[in-house]
């Protein structure tokens, strides 16, 4: 039998036993006594994928779920060890096993999932690490310095340029920020695409797949319209219409794409935490700091925004706001220094006279 925690039963969702090609999958949807234990076919990850098995393969035994005083619920069930058409299990042998458990009561993404190696003859069972942590996290930590930092650092350049030295300083940075962090992408896509299909994972068949995908295609035809993008006019001439019509599509797809980007981290960080059943406070307090660092930068990005479009309408730049602030300071000093100065003369008039 396999036990859930405390509390957990409103996310009973499976026990999965792995056997090779197929697997065998324990469920339970309902209220506890129900009892509705079955096997299922699994071919994929996909939902469509897990179907139940056919009546004359429903073969469990004393199949039961029961919830005990203290909230633990516990699935039971007796299986033949040896069927055809699945692996056998072996009494002298190690025995692999993944137990899994989910959000709610229909089939989808497990919330917590182990896996052990027991052997029934020593009844020595020990627990086994989920692969591939280390490319996964690589995954998650290139995503976000590609969309967390340098294109948010490229957007950046362009609207904060009134900032920074005049001449081509901006658009180099912009540039330079953008190809680092397709670069990135472009390498994150790769170690997706190659784990996913070493894991016998589907590709592009949940909304983060395919919202990788989707970035990477937009993200490409946004850096190749930068590149081939129309002139800008000569000092006097008005933008030409097909000029302005690509700086709005430029800033507005720039924009989706660094929602977008948002979007997908805070997505992978809830993937990777069901993947690598990350505790619900680690999960939690990842999210949070995530989330806290974006809202940082983009108020960045936003106010600044804002202060470089007022600076631009005053016809003012930022230094010679900063110069202007001087003057006004040294006018108040000089007005300050005046009476003071005054006084002493008195004082000193004063003096003479008495």
């Amino acid at each position: 039998g396999t036990a859930i925690p405390p509390n957990q039963y409103s996310k009973i969702l499976k026990l999965i036993i792995t056997f090779a090609h197929s697997f065998i999958c324990l469920s339970h949807s309902g209220t506890p006594g129900d009892g509705n234990v079955l096997k299922y076919i699994i071919e994929s990850k996909v939902i469509s994928g897990v179907e139940p098995m056919p009546e004359s393969q429903q073969t469990l035994l004393d199949a039961s779920i029961e919830v005990t005083d203290d909230g633990q619920t516990i699935m039971k069930f007796t299986k033949l060890m040896r069927e055809p058409g699945e692996i056998e299990i072996s009494a002298g042998d190690d025995n692999n096993f993944l137990g899994a458990y989910g959000i709610d009561e229909v089939l989808a993404t497990h919330t917590k999932r182990q896996s052990v190696v027991l052997n029934l003859a020593s009844g020595v069972s020990e627990e086994v690490a989920i692969p591939n942590k280390a490319a996964w996290l690589a995954h998650g930590i290139m995503a976000f310095l590609s969309w967390g930092v340098f294109v948010p650092f490229a957007v950046q350049a362009s609207v904060l340029r009134a900032f920074l030295p005049k001449g081509h300083m901006w658009i180099k940075l912009h540039k330079a920020f953008n190809c680092i962090a397709y670069a990135l992408f472009i390498l994150i896509f790769i170690i997706g695409v190659v784990y996913t299909s070493m894991e016998g994972g589907s590709h592009f068949v949940n909304g983060h797949q395919k919202m990788g995908l989707a970035m990477l295609i937009m993200a490409f035809g946004q850096i190749l319209a930068g590149v081939f993008r129309p002139p800008n006019p000569v000092p006097g001439e008005a933008k030409a219409a097909i000029r302005v019509a690509w700086e709005v599509g430029h800033r507005v797809l720039g924009v989706a794409l660094l929602s977008c980007g948002f979007w997908q981290m805070d997505s992978g960080i809830g993937l990777y935490a069901t993947k690598y059943s990350l505790s619900e406070s680690d999960e939690k307090h990842l999210s949070i700091v995530y989330w806290i660092w974006i809202g940082v930068i983009s108020a960045v990005i936003i106010f600044g925004g804002v202060y470089f479009k007022y600076l631009k309408s005053s016809g003012e730049s930022p230094v010679q706001v900063a110069e202007k602030k001087d003057e006004k300071k040294g006018v108040d000093v000089t007005a300050m220094e005046s009476p003071v100065g005054d006084d002493s003369e008195n004082i000193q008039e004063k003096d003479q006279d008495v």
